[in-house]
């Protein structure tokens, strides 16, 4: 399951997972280069920011449409949410092209987007919880999901795969893809997370009496329960946290800093 993602240096560093471009599907994980925010936000930067400091608009706009282009589109064409921790997971076509950068966001929360309609990118945000790309192979369906801890146990990848069944799509038809994200190796936490996650023991590792949890072991976890095959699902293996030359990191930098995105689109049919 932890395989290739590839560091791609032009026009801007991101990074692909190599499963998905075996079925040429076009999405990005970026890392915190390349863009044009300032300060905290320097430089590839897609969030306002909860911190001192936020960042603008025109910024989040140009940020945006730099990312889009690594996929044949515009920041016009980008759908985002206001994330929350939330389980909501919308389901959108060309008419959200735009939502929450220039026209309006949803009136709510939510963590997920899903499309079958060719010409909009979906956008999940991060900077330590664990964007996840979905796509299905057959019906040409995608997904952004944004999946931190709360999102993991409200098991909000599941609910993305029950809302891709709702759509025609057959889980083993799907394909997954991890991002970038906090690690084990990092990822300290107290004991009740044990309460929170008692199914997953094997999340869990103790150093010098200190606990540490993977997320993305009970997502993949949850994900094969629902369906999908343990093949077609991808985990990148950095970690934000450790990778300060790459990503921004909450865990590292508290709230005064950038947040990553990543970014897919629906297959362009030949006609």
């Amino acid at each position: 399951m932890p395989g290739d993602f590839i560091l791609h240096e032009k026009p801007i560093p991101y990074f692909t997972s190599s499963l998905f471009d075996s079925y040429g599907v076009k999405h990005c994980f970026t890392t915190k280069h390349g863009g044009v925010s300032t300060g905290f936000f320097k430089s590839l930067n897609f969030a306002a920011g909860n911190g001192s400091t936020r960042d603008t608009a025109e910024n989040l706009y140009k940020n945006h449409d730099t990312a889009a282009h690594l996929l044949g589109l515009t920041a016009d064409d980008v759908c985002r949410t206001y994330q929350a921790h939330t389980d909501m997971i919308e389901i959108v076509g060309k008419s959200r092209r735009g939502t929450g950068l220039t026209k309006p966001a949803f009136s709510h929360r939510a963590d997920g987007l899903i499309t079958n309609e060719e010409g909009v990118a979906l956008s999940a945000r991060a900077a330590d919880c664990v964007p996840i790309l979905l796509y299905d192979t057959k019906t040409d369906t995608a997904g952004a999901v944004h999946s931190g801890w709360q999102g993991t146990k409200k098991q909000i990848a599941v609910k993305a795969v029950k809302l891709f069944e709702s759509l025609g799509s057959k889980p083993e038809n799907i394909i997954a893809a991890l991002g970038p994200c906090i690690k084990g190796c990092c990822y300290e936490v107290g004991g009740e997370f044990y309460d929170h996650f008692s199914s997953n023991p094997e999340a869990f590792s103790v150093r010098e009496g200190k606990i540490y949890f993977d997320l993305t072991s009970v997502i993949t976890k949850a994900l094969i329960n629902c369906g999908i095959i343990k093949e077609n699902i991808q985990v990148c293996p950095l970690c934000t946290c450790c990778e300060s030359e790459l990503f921004f990191s909450y865990r590292r930098q508290g709230n005064d800093r950038g947040t990553m995105a990543a970014f897919i689109t629906v297959r362009r049919k030949i006609t």
